[in-house]
């Protein structure tokens, strides 16, 4: 923070809340679960937690920056530009609002770069905790294939999958196309019929890690192993680009030379949550990649999609998992 001349951070983001502030999510009656919002100012002995219930606050916290969230938006406004008033420099946040520049009155900067850059340097448990979200992700992806007769029967199975690894919530709502010459995102209540081929991605959180897995299946099972090999050569030469100092431009041409297009993103980071770089194959960023990062290919090729993750280390990258 203090290098970028931060004087205080305000994160709604659960993957970015949880990192930052050590709180874990929780489930609140009637509803999905929710992580605190916190408040990190420079120099304070602890972060402030906003929250509905204060079991998600670690244990070390004072009880004191353990706060009720507060649902009157005026009030919160208010307590949060309370806050962050003696902070020096900018504040930086990850979600941006008209209401919340007006309450704070001073500049707001974007968040995630600062705490991209926190969260890299991974340390060995760190790798292998996000490698046994990928383990819980694949494996309850699998239950979701065994189900897969209507949407809401794969998201199902893969809730299943979820309890019997011992993941609390699940990354997002998930991805399922209708696979073809355009790839048709199906909405939650579609049935599925034999025989239609369907990619799918979901993911989950797992010891304050996430992991993602995605495949294409035949509903009701089928053969599609020439399609795989063909997306299994792509996913190849992107992998021999994921170097330290490679950009996202690398990978994007490596895809493109492959063969391979794009539904969904070609690659994201992962951690404690989605992460940067997002790399998109109409995008012009150029951010080099570090050691440490770790990466979930996906390139789509002859109408197949999966994903695999690696991390980039100093030499040649490293797989986390087995290929789908």
């Amino acid at each position: 923070m203090a290098r970028r001349g931060v004087g205080a951070v305000l994160l709604a983001t659960p993957h970015l809340a949880a990192f930052a502030s050590g709180a874990r999510r929780v489930q609140v009656a009637g509803s999905g679960g929710a992580l605190p919002s916190v408040v990190i100012v420079a120099g304070a002995p602890s972060a402030v937690v906003f929250t509905a219930d204060p079991d998600g606050a670690p244990s070390w916290m004072p009880r004191a920056a353990v706060e009720p969230l507060v649902w009157d938006r005026e009030r919160a406004l208010c307590r949060l530009a309370g806050l962050v008033g003696p902070a020096p420099g900018t504040v930086a946040c990850d979600v941006f609002s008209p209401a919340l520049r007006e309450a704070i009155g001073r500049p707001l900067v974007d968040a995630r770069p600062l705490l991209a850059e926190a969260a890299a340097p991974r340390t060995a448990d760190e790798i292998a905790a996000v490698q046994s979200a990928l383990r819980a992700a694949r494996s309850a992806l699998r239950a979701a294939c065994r189900a897969a007769a209507s949407v809401p029967a794969l998201v199902a199975g893969f809730a299943a999958g979820m309890r019997r690894a011992g993941a609390g919530f699940p990354l997002g709502e998930g991805l399922v196309w209708r696979t073809g010459p355009r790839f048709v995102r199906l909405p939650a209540t579609a049935a599925l019929a034999a025989g239609e081929v369907v990619a799918l991605e979901l993911g989950l959180y797992l010891g304050g890690h996430a992991g993602v897995a995605g495949d294409t299946v035949v509903v009701g099972g089928g053969n599609l192993a020439a399609p795989r090999r063909a997306w299994f050569a792509a996913l190849c030469a992107v992998a021999k680009r994921c170097r330290p100092g490679a950009t996202a431009a690398d990978l994007r041409a490596a895809a493109i030379s492959a063969g391979a297009r794009q539904e969904g993103l070609l690659a994201h980071g992962l951690g404690v949550g989605i992460e940067p770089p997002f790399v998109d194959l109409a995008g012009e960023d150029a951010e080099p990649l570090r050691p440490g990062t770790v990466l979930v290919l996906a390139p789509v090729v002859d109408r197949f999609r999966a994903t695999r993750a690696l991390i980039v280390t100093a030499g040649s990258p490293r797989w986390l998992e087995g290929a789908p």
